[in-house]
């Protein structure tokens, strides 16, 4: 509470005071750049630093900072697959290929709120690219997909007019990945097991193949901490929002 009052009463002075904005120039920058950051999924932050929204159900993002693109040949099959995973639909990233074809236009963002927490690509701010997700459940009758941890390089606004339900845009990511602790010593990561989720866990140090995921995969921000254990590289992965797996 005292830090939050101290942070409110700094931003009233170089609000209110254009002789102490002169005088600390750069600083109130960097500042500025900070306090927009998410606090590790701590629900602190100023969001997209804003007014100019966009703003649906439980997500927010700054439609003056979108800019048009194509997506890459390597990103449409990716896209393809999420989608027909998703809707069930037999979408093709090829032109003549049997079915509807994906379209290549999308929107391009650097970063958007989801339920008040700022997500980020790793180009724009490294912090708030580490997520936790879920990929969709296919069929209902099978379990929950694990969560995974990964790092987010690029997010767009796209519109799927073949796919079933309402065609207005959504934001979709394209991930990263790490890689699943596979080798090193025998029980590297017990100590982290025996305190399930609030332990956190363990990972390669190490990314993997890009995916495709939409916002609703999306579980939690982490921290992610590189360690060494007898010799072997590994990341420490720990969820930073007050989630359940089963949720």
């Amino acid at each position: 509470m005292h830090s939050s009052a101290r942070e409110a009463k700094l931003q009233a002075l170089l609000s209110d005071h254009s002789e102490v904005c002169e005088r600390v120039g750069e600083l109130a920058k960097t500042y500025e750049t900070f306090l927009t950051e998410d606090v590790q999924g701590t629900r602190l932050a100023h969001m997209v630093g804003t007014m100019q929204l966009v703003q649906q159900p439980d997500i927010a993002f700054d439609e003056t900072r979108l800019r048009d693109l194509n997506l890459t040949d390597a990103m449409l099959p990716l896209l393809a697959q999420f989608l027909n995973q998703k809707h069930r639909t037999t979408l093709q990233h090829i032109s003549g290929s049997l079915g509807d074809v994906v379209s290549p236009r999308a929107k391009l963002l650097d970063k958007f709120s989801l339920r008040g927490v700022e997500y980020s690509t790793t180009g724009s701010r490294t912090r708030n690219s580490h997520v936790l997700f879920r990929l969709p459940q296919i069929d209902a009758s099978e379990p929950l997909a694990y969560p995974e941890p990964g790092q987010i390089t690029d997010i767009f606004l796209y519109s799927q007019v073949s796919a079933p339900g309402p065609h207005h845009p959504s934001i979709y990511l394209c991930i990263q990945p790490y890689v699943p602790l596979q080798l090193g010593p025998s029980n590297v990561d017990k100590a982290y097991k025996q305190f399930s989720f609030v332990g956190g866990f363990l990972s390669e140090w190490a990314l993997g193949a890009p995916i495709v995921i939409d916002h609703s995969s999306i579980i939690s921000h982490i921290a992610v901490t590189p360690l060494e254990i007898r010799g072997y590289k590994v990341l420490h992965v720990l969820p930073m929002d007050k989630v359940d797996f089963c949720l």
